[in-house]
């Protein structure tokens, strides 16, 4: 979300005193580093002690200069002493919105809201302002744009819950309608933001781009910049067809040139857009104006401000390598040096002779709650415990498990703070830093432009190379790769990549699910009976239909895997493929458009769009809503097999399928992202259960997908069998220990710790078996690499 600025009319403060003091006995003591930089609003405090004003001054210049903390004890004293100066309630949200208490923060800018009379300006008003001049929710009031930034900051919250799109379009729409251009920048940026997660991406480039001149005619250079590469950023996350996919990578790569263009020398010689980076539906741009863009080169202060990273672009699943080191190679021009920090401790020349446990900190967005990454990484913390002080920290709104805070020597939550997660991170002075992913979000991604420990190690949360050259190694698995990979021409990583032998990726069979709203879950996604997803699937299981379960998230459907599905439907007259729906419709109706689509050329040809045919077959494709985390497995039960879906899978949700024992069809690609699911199947040996089932599930082609798929629904009595052997040995890919001796092997040897692997083994409770032994690894990467040279994938790539 993009934050508003704060806003002067109610904010800045500082005082080289100890101490701000309320005829309450209230009291905030204000540091001398902290006043240091605030040292004119801390002399008007003393002249003005009881000035609300002066107050806010000293309050806003903490916040801005990052005494966030500080700031808001200042801003409750504020509210205190001055209940009916209201504007406070929204610098306070602002505060709890970048810690990611995004509830808190909906609940204090709804109350300023309320106490000046409402979004409209129609209701009671208690604001000492507002009574004198009007409510500011007035298209014709002297103080809108308070009004304007509470409501953007609003919808900020909304967006980061993702609850309400509907809230969101309201607030954002009546600011716009409130605000003079020029007051807008931060508002069409939450905009742009809000249409491209619903599926809007032209109409988000439009309300960017606006954003981005009227930042720049400000010289809010920074912001400028963060909102003209959060237009360069946006793809499709529902590609209409194959074509669309083709282009839409082609332009997103012209942007970025042209953004290193404008980097280096502004808009001086742009001559005609080539690319489409400022060539929008609803909004003109001159070449006069291009070319009136300064140098942008080391201007942007605050990577974070980009949102969102890239990481749409991936789930093509094309060779990304070049892509990635240009967008890397635009930054480092784009940002000041003094960006790129190093930790003040990688200098000091006590540190290679200090003698202390080894430090090893854990970064990501994604791991509070039940979310994947934290899964993945949990039992490394609690088995390398004893040789290693290990430190999480959570960027975002996801709360971290108990189970975090019990087994790491320190769990902390940053929220949406850049400035505080760099700060702690430096502070940890850590001797690795392990980045669960860096292509989810933003503050994740600008981090691992840094410096913070010797060794930096990027994992397979996000399994795409970064590009970028501080992170030192990426962790992956031999039988997760490539088989012939020492083969191919390029490398497709920036980082040394580590093999980890055996499964090298493995999820805990007991979860933890937290409380979670249906609601939020399915967004605005809804079933036309009303009833709920497992409601439905029942009700086709009743029918005898067979169930083709595809339940991933709707931008992983690409345009290359709508044959699977067609020719699933075509070959089984009684077979009914469901998809998960999106939380926001327009995505969803996108891809039900392109499945129309593609549905029509199949059955009718050349005749009339709809033909029975057609209709008959897309009455058998069903978008059910999402459902909470505890749900999913009674969901998949109902199945009668699972969909992987390629050139991009997943890891935990094919866990999730074996865990509920049911068949999932699998076709490896070419790279890691579309490699993890098959994992799991060649270290179940389904084969030593049942020899007639163990090729049931892992495909050689398009056609062994669909064929595989048809089997496992036709024959009930196979898909019995399959059933049987997963349920018999699905126990070996859970909780898996040679997952966490690989990582202790890594680290060990990574940070110089001498250790035998009998030890490590010991320490981290590890018992070898048969398939951890080199000569079974070895049997299971020939038989991979004989299994792809029968795949039509060899001969595409050889």
């Amino acid at each position: 979300m993009m934050l508003c600025n704060l806003a002067i009319i109610a904010l800045t403060l500082c005082r080289r005193s100890s101490a701000v003091t309320a005829p309450n006995d209230r009291s905030v003591t204000i540091p001398p580093s902290a006043a240091k930089s605030c040292r004119k609003e801390v002399e008007e405090v003393k002249i003005f002690e009881e000035n609300h004003i002066e107050l806010m001054r000293l309050a806003v210049c903490l916040h801005v200069n990052g005494n966030t903390n500080l700031a808001f004890d200042m801003y409750t004293l504020i509210r205190h002493h001055f209940p009916t100066h209201s504007y406070v309630l929204v610098n306070m949200g602002i505060v709890h919105l970048k810690q990611g208490n995004v509830e808190k923060a909906q609940e204090l800018i709804e109350q300023y809201l309320t106490e000046v009379g409402g979004m409209h300006g129609v209701g009671e008003i208690t604001d000492e302002e507002a009574l004198k001049h009007g409510s500011p929710c007035h298209a014709n009031n002297i103080h809108k744009q308070d009004c304007t930034n509470a409501l953007n900051n609003l919808a900020a919250a909304h967006i980061t819950s993702g609850k309400n799109s509907t809230a969101v379009a309201a607030y954002l729409s009546r600011a716009i309608e409130i605000g003079d251009e020029s007051m807008l920048g931060d508002a069409y940026a939450n905009y742009g933001g809000h249409l491209a997660k619903i599926g809007d991406q032209d109409a988000a480039a439009d309300s960017l781009i606006r954003g981005f001149w009227i930042s720049l005619r400000k010289n809010r250079i920074d912001a400028a910049i963060a909102l003209l590469l959060r237009r360069a950023f946006l793809v499709p996350t529902v590609y209409s067809s194959l074509v669309e996919t083709d282009d839409a990578r082609i332009q997103f790569r012209q942007r970025i040139r042209d953004i290193t263009v404008l980097a280096h020398n502004g808009g001086n010689n742009w001559m005609e857009d080539k690319g489409d980076l400022f060539r929008l539906d609803n909004y003109e741009v001159s070449i006069q104006e291009i070319q009136g863009i300064p140098p942008l080169k080391g201007k942007l202060q605050n990577l974070s401000e980009i949102q969102s990273p890239h990481f749409y672009v991936h789930y093509n699943g094309l060779y990304d390598l070049p892509i990635q080191k240009e967008v890397s190679e635009m930054f480092a021009l784009l940002c000041p040096p003094s960006l790129f920090e190093v930790s003040p401790h990688l200098a000091r020349k006590d540190r290679i002779t200090k003698q202390r446990m080894k430090r090893i900190g854990f970064v990501s967005s994604l791991i509070g709650g039940n979310e994947p990454h934290g899964l993945l990484v949990l039992d490394v913390i609690r088995s390398l415990k004893g040789l290693f002080q290990f430190y999480v920290v959570s960027i975002g709104s996801k709360t971290l498990t108990t189970e975090f805070h019990t087994v790491s020597d320190g769990a902390y939550e940053v929220g949406y703070d850049s400035r505080a997660a760099r700060t702690l991170l430096m502070s940890l002075e850590l001797d690795c830093l392990v980045f669960a992913e860096a292509m989810n979000e933003a503050i994740v991604y600008s981090l691992g432009y840094q410096r913070f420990a010797p060794v930096q190690v990027l994992v397979m949360g996000s399994p795409v190379t970064s590009g970028i050259p501080t992170f030192d190694y990426f962790l992956s698995g031999d039988l997760l790769e490539h088989p012939f990979r020492t083969q191919l021409e390029a490398d497709h990583y920036s980082e040394q990549v580590v093999l980890f032998d055996g499964q090298a990726i493995s999820f805990p069979q007991e979860q933890y699910h937290p409380p979670q709203d249906s609601s939020l879950a399915a967004g605005e996604a809804k079933l036309p009976t009303n009833s709920t997803s497992l409601e439905h699937m029942k009700i086709l299981k009743n029918q005898n239909a067979h169930i083709y379960l595809c339940f991933q998230s709707i931008f992983k459907i690409q345009p290359s895997f709508d044959y699977v599905l067609i020719d699933i439907i075509q070959a089984d007259p009684i077979g009914h493929v469901i998809l998960q729906a999106s939380r926001y419709a327009m995505q969803t109706e996108k891809l039900n458009s392109r499945l129309k689509d593609a549905l029509s050329q199949r059955f009718c040809g050349h005749q009339e769009d709809e033909c029975p045919a057609m209709l008959n077959a897309h009455s058998r494709i069903h978008f059910i809503p999402r459902v909470k985390s505890d749900e999913v497995l009674e969901l998949m039960q109902q199945s009668d097999v699972i969909l992987h879906p390629f050139p991009f899978g997943g890891s935990k949700t094919a866990s999730d399928a074996i865990n509920a024992g049911v068949p999932l069809v699998i076709f490896p690609q070419r790279y890691l992202r579309g490699r993890m699911a098959a994992v799991f199947f060649r270290y179940m040996d389904l084969h030593e259960v049942d020899p007639d089932v163990g090729s049931c599930c892992i495909a050689d082609s398009v056609s062994d997908y669909v064929s595989k798929a048809l089997r496992l629904a036709f024959d009930g009595e196979y898909q019995s069998r399959v059933r049987n052997a997963i349920i018999d040995r699905r126990h070996r890919i859970f909780d898996e220990k040679s997952v966490s001796f690989e990582w202790g092997k890594f680290l060990t040897r990574a940070l110089r710790i001498r250790i035998s692997d009998e030890e490590l083994a010991s320490q981290v409770g590890f018992v070898r078996e048969d398939r951890h032994y080199e000569a079974y690894n070895a049997k299971e990467m020939e038989d991979e690499q004989e299994r792809w040279k029968q795949s039509v994938m060899y001969f595409i790539f050889s």
